[in-house]
């Protein structure tokens, strides 16, 4: 059967099945099986798939029928220029945390060592781009989860990244010591309410890294509490939060003693705090 062929298919099956986006989903499906990109699938209607790519490719399409995320499909998620391996101990990564580090990114010099800390990490994603970003960083990186900590230990290790990023299992500051620069978070911050009216896809992710508590909040608010003990001299607090949830935190820490902002996603959501302590 041809690229041509099958794609239709594909996107008829997944729309009955009432999964999300599903004509770019069973494109990228298929550029996974292929190992080439959505546009070469455009150029190349009249491609046959071999029997081991039709097979693979049918069992990845009925996998994503029955609700299971794109990443945990194929293994990973593209995430600031690295395929971040995931599973469905942790969250997969959103363009809006790549958002995140690209903007805290620019409050440091590149050349510079530093001190980061990662607070929730889960896959690593954040610690992992941060490193690369800065290649004299030291990065921790903190989560309660075991089975989180072994998904972002193995994308240490694929990324090479063992002599910059440490990981740390801890209850939020439970474990921690020493001082950093930055401290990011991208931590749960979904209500509880909310929680069970997401796609079916994302509750597929666990729970633990989506539930923030009755207002979302549970966990920001020990994390922000003392977050400040933990900084050096000029260093930054940046969180990534829910609609809603980004004024009322910074507010909180402007009562404080910080110096908080509120910045805008890519689509004009107040996703993040950025603040410093006075």
């Amino acid at each position: 059967m041809t690229v041509a062929e099958l794609l239709p298919k594909a996107i008829a099956h997944l729309t009955k099945s009432n999964s999300d986006e599903p004509q770019p989903n069973a494109e990228w499906l298929l550029a996974c099986v292929l190992n080439v990109s959505r546009t070469w699938l455009f150029a190349h209607g009249d491609y046959e798939l071999t029997e081991k790519e039709l097979t693979l490719y049918k069992k990845y399409i009925a996998r994503k029928a029955n609700g299971e995320p794109l990443s945990h499909i194929v293994g990973y998620q593209p995430f600031d220029g690295l395929d971040i391996i995931v599973s469905p101990d942790v969250l997969t990564p959103r363009p809006e945390t790549e958002e995140l580090v690209e903007k805290v990114s620019a409050l440091f010099d590149k050349k510079a060592p530093h001190t980061f800390l990662d607070m929730c990490t889960g896959s690593g994603c954040i610690a992992c781009a941060l490193a690369k970003r800065f290649m004299r960083a030291q990065v921790l990186a903190v989560d309660i989860s075991e089975k989180a900590l072994a998904v972002a230990q193995e994308n240490v290790k694929k990324f090479r990244l063992h002599e910059q990023v440490h990981l740390l299992q801890s209850d939020l500051w439970e474990g921690v010591t020493g001082t950093f620069d930055l401290i990011i978070s991208n931590p749960p911050y979904i209500p509880t309410e909310i929680v069970d009216t997401l796609t079916r896809e994302v509750l597929r992710e666990p729970r633990l890294a989506l539930d923030g508590g009755q207002d979302g909040l549970d966990i920001v608010r020990p994390l922000c509490s003392v977050a400040g003990d933990y900084l050096n001299p000029g260093g930054w607090l940046a969180l990534e939060l829910c609609k809603g949830q980004a004024a009322a935190v910074a507010r909180g820490l402007q009562e404080i003693g910080w110096q908080a902002n509120v910045k805008k996603d890519i689509v004009g959501i107040e996703r993040f705090v950025l603040a410093q302590k006075i």
